[in-house]
């Protein structure tokens, strides 16, 4: 299946191709039209960008005849703020037009399911919104010109239906649209520049009105869930995409100071207009499609919250998060976990002067494919039992996966230990806040020695598993090129090669990505010590627990 999405830059946009490439479906491609670059960055070849100009004449079905979709997605949409609406209305009308008519046109005759994307802004001013009033009024004049730009889209899919039995189409009208995605510039919805005006506030924040106006928002991730829903189940209707709950903008904005955590004052200022005092969508629609929304409110303000928060520079951190979170890794330099090395040095030593491999403390990691069988066996052995192990995997022609030792005494026994772990809690609080008073380690020190190695691997999926934090022991003057390098990124998309040695440190993100890694063979005698420290939200484990 081919799903074109026009718009995917967008808010709505970045969720739907987020969502879409999620699917483990290698038959699934993807082709998204803007007019600027994604604000995501996938690698895949399911996946094609195509920063194009609808309004090029031709553009919209040269690309239609090319790629020959099975859906497309109308996400096409004139941004800007109601003033610019009123002062240059031909801005908004003619391209809205022009696009919607071409689309619409060309997916008719070609039968192509078709996603129509409208919004809340169709309707009259009223308490509740429900799809069948809107032919029976006239747009507010607050939206007049932005909501026939998409009325009238809607109007010519009936047309289509009525004189050619068109019915591959699906109209969804999403109420206030807010998200990780959205503009921060201080020019978008109310959500985002609330989050913006919040993240540089220092003591306190201006709102306009007296906050209590109510407003039905809904999440981006929400909306593009919805949206593949309906094409999936070939929903020929008109439908609401609102959350069935009435929010006032007070309690959003006192929401996100508490998200924050800023001791902020807000100001009130009734000389400044309200707006609307109720805009609610009727979901009972909705309901009968199975279509409502699954993000609470709160969890969606602290995702969109944080992710703005990511792009901006963070103290005592090199890298902006949200790159370390694409990326899926970041590769550091100790100091910049620990400071000053000489003290991490000293402890390293120590340990690698008492580390004994035959002592009860140390297991051996030694697993295989046995082709197929699936025979149970012990992954960790002990020191003594190595050679038998490697006899038989030799003797039945097994493929060996991974071969290490491990450390199993803690930072009672390791003073190593406990210092790592003091300064990983610092640094890794400021990448996942959540994790502050809700650190849970499972930390030890491995060791790879002459043959040693693991083979390309993701660790899988543990919501409770934020990340894992690999700090090396070893000084750089015993490496003499001794392998045991650290692989990111493995096949034909490897990224980079960490050399094992105390210069270096590495962490891999669970939360976000899979990256693909590896450990090359040790070689030369080289005793590769490192640290490592799986991270876990405790309260996550324990309510992961709790429901068994």
């Amino acid at each position: 299946m081919k799903i074109l999405v026009t718009g995917s830059s967008g808010l709505v946009g970045s969720y739907l191709i987020k969502e879409l490439m999620s699917v483990n479906d290698k038959h699934l491609q993807v082709v998204a039209i803007d007019m600027k670059e994604p604000q995501y960055k996938i690698k895949s070849g399911r996946f094609k960008f195509l920063k194009a100009n609808l309004l090029d004449e031709g553009r919209i079905k040269n690309i239609m005849n090319s790629e020959q979709p099975d859906v497309v997605v109308n996400l096409f949409g004139i941004k800007g703020s109601p003033i610019r609406a009123k002062e240059s209305p031909v801005d908004f009308l003619y391209p809205s037009f022009k696009i919607n008519t071409e689309i619409i046109d060309l997916c008719a005759k070609k039968n192509i399911y078709l996603v129509f994307v409208s919004s809340v802004g169709v309707y009259a001013p009223a308490d509740k919104f429900v799809e069948s009033d809107v032919w029976k009024t006239l747009p507010s004049e607050h939206d007049w010109f932005p909501s026939w730009s998409k009325r009238m889209g809607e109007m010519l899919l009936e047309a289509y239906k009525v004189q050619y039995n068109y019915t591959n189409w699906s109209i969804i009208r999403p109420a206030n649209i807010y998200g990780e995605y959205d503009d921060f510039s201080g020019n978008g919805t109310v959500i985002s520049s609330t989050v913006k005006k919040i993240i540089e506030a220092t003591d306190s924040i201006e709102c306009w009105g007296d906050g209590s106006p109510t407003r039905d928002f809904v999440f981006g991730g929400d909306v593009a869930k919805a949206i593949i829903q309906l094409y999936e189940n070939k929903i020929n209707d008109v439908v609401n995409f609102g959350s069935g709950e009435e929010i006032t903008i007070k309690s959003m904005v006192e929401d996100l100071v508490k998200i924050s955590g800023k001791d902020l004052t807000i100001n009130w200022d009734p000389s400044k207009p309200n707006g609307d005092l109720r805009r609610q969508m009727d979901v009972t629609k909705q309901t009968q499609y199975d279509l409502l929304p699954k993000t609470s409110f709160y969890d969606g303000l602290k995702m969109t919250y944080r992710k703005y928060q990511t792009t901006l520079p963070t103290e005592g951190l090199e890298f902006l998060i949200d790159d370390y979170l694409y990326e899926g890794y970041y590769v550091g330099k100790m100091t910049e976990l620990i400071g000053e090395i000489s003290e991490f040095s000293r402890l390293s030593n120590e340990f690698i002067t008492k580390a004994d491999r035959n002592a009860e403390y140390f297991g051996y990691r030694y697993e295989y494919n046995d082709g197929g069988l699936n025979i149970p066996y012990e992954k960790t052995i002990k020191n003594s039992e190595i050679i038998e192990r490697a006899k038989l995997v030799q003797e039945n022609g097994y493929k060996e996966i991974q071969k290490w030792g491990e450390f199993f005494l803690g930072a009672e026994y390791f003073p190593i230990m406990s210092y790592m772990r003091k300064n990983v809690e610092e640094y890794v609080s400021k990448i996942y806040p959540d994790l502050v008073d809700n650190f849970q380690h499972q930390d030890s020190i491995t060791l790879y020695e002459n043959g040693d190695f693991i083979e390309p691997h993701t660790d899988g999926e543990n919501h409770a598993r934020y990340c894992v934090v690999l700090a090396y022991l070893s000084d750089p003057e015993d490496y003499n090129d001794g392998g045991g390098k650290l692989v990111l990124g493995c096949g034909d998309d490897i990224e980079n090669y960490v050399e094992p040695t105390n210069l270096n440190f590495v962490l891999i993100d669970f939360t976000k990505s899979e990256t693909m890694h590896a450990v090359e063979a040790v070689k030369n005698n080289f005793k590769r010590f490192t640290y490592i420290d799986f991270i876990y939200n405790a309260k996550m484990t324990r309510e992961k627990n709790q429901n068994g």
